[in-house]
């Protein structure tokens, strides 16, 4: 039986199959199809089924499970591209989404866009004040029903948005996450009245305080909702057609798996980087490393996320098009900056993204039409990638458009036309750039960095990671094995996960009971989730948190609930000091306000077993197959440089750099000082030459 998944990114489309007796692993990686994902993921399939040795049919007939991370709703997002919605909104607040909060100008903004803000201006909303309804009703902040819902006013907007063919509706009313009567009730008449439509209702995506990121999570799910539901389905119906058996599970944000039937569309937003460490968190446990950054190099974006104590921690919330949503999401870090990231000339000053080439038309090396600079080029240029070996040879990159499109858009404007220098340029600004990511996502949350392994995947990481790596101070490095198809092979490990949230503010001290029978309320919907998912109960584990805060303070801090009793209490009390003292500083902690607890959750997770890893090869000491003139950075010159081919390397062997190791689907680029050697299971393990005190695993 195979374990398979597939990870639909900005340039590739990533597919591994992981045979569950002997843990053996198969990795595919090919060009991402935006036009048709659904082609994608087919030829994905069609092309692992080969190098597996049986047909696309057997490899789905005998799947024990398939999973799917996707990013249709990103891509719906941010090019504007989603269904036609209207807002329905208790009357007198229809403006809450126009508005926004303060922060709405700036949110999501680099620090050197809040700088310059008279240049920052609110963002277009996916929705005009013409598609936004209010209705007469009214429920108080302690969930007591004022005023009743005017289900005629709901019967005549029904009408309107069937007459204007609108294809989906969220409903926001106010404090609906106490009492969500109105709002469902709402949504039974207008799928009464409009039954093809979509409806998402604010109290189901995100039932947690805050008027204006309940309502923007509940448009933004409507906005993705009938475009995510409809790709899904067809996908599933498609794969049943060519043997599959099982359902298809499908990647979340908050880094676990869910059924078709079960997704709820906005929660798939980031579901891939998501998966992604998931597999750095597995792979750090099963190597001993308690403490690590991962760092993840796609071919549009740098992701960073901290694993401490061997787990990944979560965000409050998400900012999309510099809207705030409150939706479960894992703690990832991000910037426009890949191999896919063009060079451009502003004046006199060399900058490098966040614009993409993506993979349409891709870099210029690619010969698809592409024909501004990138990372990608910089780094053939620079002699770290094999024209003849990209992709495992599937892919011949083309030396000479790159060094003309390097040449012409930046090496003549401001290297006097060397394009070798220029080429240079482009990877010390872009691992600058990520460097500063790291820094960011680590010293901002109390952490330095010189302290932790760092984990590089993705298909430009371990060609960078040695450089920003050592920018950052860290000692030693891992690149796991599958490295290119981490977030795939994360989304192979994933188990299936439901998060429930509720918000219930309360001022310690206070009953425990009433804060047991919110969890309970809440572990309860988990089970009946867990169960029409098909999890067996003595797989089923519940995590709960609540966030906590210091009265009168906006901010909230996620701390671990167990069992609530007048000791739990106190034991949460204690984390939230501790945790709040190691953000901000000792004695910083406002005591004397008394503390709060705001929101409350639960994870309802379906454990499933994990597969064993294939053990490499002990055979003879590594040697190079070539050498080839490659740039520098010590002597800032091309020299000649040892290259291995990744695949035949056994195990223990060490190489010192400077040196070249080429994988089918990556390049790990090893400068002067460095040192790697390879473990039992062709796990790469790098020291960077920087010697750090202590204990980093602790």
């Amino acid at each position: 039986m195979y374990n398979i998944a597939i990870d639909i990114g900005g340039t590739f489309t990533d597919v591994v199959v992981i045979e569950n007796e002997s843990g053996q692993l198969y990795m595919g990686k090919s060009l991402s199809t935006p036009d048709d994902l659904q082609r994608g993921v087919l030829d994905g399939l069609n092309s692992i089924s080969t190098e597996v040795g049986i047909s696309m049919n057997e490899l789905l007939g005998n799947a024990s499970r398939i999973v799917h991370a996707t990013t249709q709703s990103s891509n719906a997002i941010f090019s504007y591209s989603g269904a036609k919605t209207a807002v329905l909104t208790t009357r007198g607040f229809g403006d809450t989404l126009i508005i926004m909060r303060a922060t709405g100008r700036v949110a999501g903004l680099s620090v050197y866009q809040r700088h310059h803000y008279s240049a920052t201006s609110k963002p277009r909303l996916l929705v005009d004040e013409r598609d936004i309804f209010e209705v007469p009703e009214r429920i108080d902040s302690r969930g007591n029903v004022v005023s009743e819902l005017n289900e005629n006013v709901v019967r005549d907007i029904a009408r309107t948005l069937r007459e204007r063919e609108y294809e989906a509706v969220a409903i926001s009313y106010l404090f609906s996450h106490q009492n969500p009567q109105h709002e469902r009730r709402t949504a039974e008449i207008l799928l009464q009245e409009t039954p093809e439509i979509y409806v998402s209702n604010s109290a189901d995506v995100s039932p947690i305080m805050g008027e204006y990121e309940r309502s923007a999570s509940a448009l933004f799910n409507a906005y993705v909702g009938p475009i995510i539901e409809g790709y899904l389905d067809r996908l599933e119906k498609k794969l049943i057609e060519k043997g599959l058996k099982q359902r298809l599970l499908v990647v979340q944000a908050n880094g676990g798996l869910s059924t078709v039937a079960q997704t709820v569309p906005i929660f798939t937003i980031e579901s891939g980087p998501a998966a992604g460490v998931v597999g750095a968190a597995y792979v750090a446990k099963r190597l001993g490393f308690s403490r690590v950054v991962a760092t993840d190099v796609g071919g549009t974006t740098f992701k960073v996320a901290i694993i401490d104590k061997g787990n990944w921690s979560y965000r409050k919330e998400i900012v999309l098009n510099q809207y705030q949503l409150r939706i479960p999401v894992v703690d990832v870090e991000s910037i426009g900056a890949g191999g896919g990231s063009i060079a451009w000339v502003d004046g006199s000053r060399l900058r490098v993204g966040p614009q993409s080439a993506e993979a349409d038309p891709g870099p210029a090396c690619y010969n698809l039409g592409g024909s501004e600079p990138t990372v990608t080029d910089a780094d053939v240029v620079l002699g770290y990638i094999s024209p003849e070996k990209f992709l495992g040879g599937r892919m011949r990159l083309d030396v000479e458009r790159s060094v003309k499109a390097i040449k012409e858009k930046i090496a003549n404007p401001l290297f006097n036309g060397d394009t070798i220098a220029a080429a240079a340029g482009i990877s010390k600004v872009i691992n600058n750039q990520m460097a500063d990511l790291i820094r960011k996502s680590t010293l901002e949350r109390g952490h330095d960095p010189r302290d932790f392994v760092m984990m590089a995947y993705g298909g430009s990481g371990p060609t960078h990671v040695t450089a920003y790596g050592y920018d950052v101070g860290v000692s030693s490095i891992v690149i796991p094995y599958f490295a290119t198809v981490l977030s795939a092979y994360g989304a192979a490990l994933s188990d299936i996960r439901f998060s429930f949230q509720f918000s219930e503010p309360t001022v310690l001290p206070c009953d425990s009971t009433k804060i047991e029978r919110i969890f309970t309320e809440m572990e309860a919907q988990g089970a009946e989730a867990l169960k029409n998912a098909d999890v067996p109960e003595q797989y089923r584990k519940y995590h709960r948190w609540v966030e906590v805060r210091y009265r009168r303070q906006v901010h909230n801090l996620r701390v671990t609930a167990n069992y609530v009793d007048d000791a739990g209490l106190d034991k949460i009390t204690l984390d939230f000091t501790n945790e709040y003292e190691r953000l901000f500083g000792s004695g910083s902690g406002l005591k004397d306000a008394g503390i709060e607890l705001v929101n409350f959750g639960v994870d309802a997770v379906g454990q499933d077993d994990k597969p064993q890893w294939e053990k490499g090869y002990a055979d003879k000491a590594a040697s190079p197959y070539c050498f080839r003139q490659a740039f520098c950075f010590q002597q800032h010159a091309m020299v000649s440089t040892p290259v291995y081919d990744g695949q035949k390397i056994s195990v223990g062997s060490l190489i010192e750099g400077p040196a070249i190791i080429e994988h089918p689907g990556t390049t790990i680029v090893l400068h002067i000082g460095q040192t790697m050697k390879i473990d039992n299971f062709r796990h790469t393990h790098i020291n960077t030459g920087i010697s750090n005190e202590g204990d980093k695993n602790v």
